[in-house]
């Protein structure tokens, strides 16, 4: 897929403890400025999310968060760690 980037979210700021999400930016999505950074189109876990591998939705993600709680990852990985994220991007193919 290589039109999404893929981001391991983190529950502590030290990067320490996964939260078992990922989000995926969309590479080829709409981006936009605003007070506070660049938004992307992202597809992430509903928000609260508070167990692995949770449901997604699409939404527009401030980047700043993907630099403080996020690391970027593989696609392999990302297969792994949320397999609803890719049932998702599957339903939209």
């Amino acid at each position: 897929m290589r039109e999404y980037r893929f981001f391991e979210e983190f529950s502590d700021g030290r990067l320490e403890s996964s939260s078992g999400n990922v989000i995926a930016v969309d590479l080829a999505g709409d981006s936009f400025v605003q007070e506070g950074g660049v938004c992307y189109r992202a597809l992430c876990a509903v928000q609260d999310a508070a167990r692995p591998n949770s449901p997604v939705l699409q939404r527009y993600f401030n980047a700043e968060y993907l630099g403080a709680r996020c690391r970027r990852i593989t696609e392999a990985r990302a297969r792994k760690i949320h397999p609803k994220l890719f049932e998702y991007l599957d339903s939209l193919a």
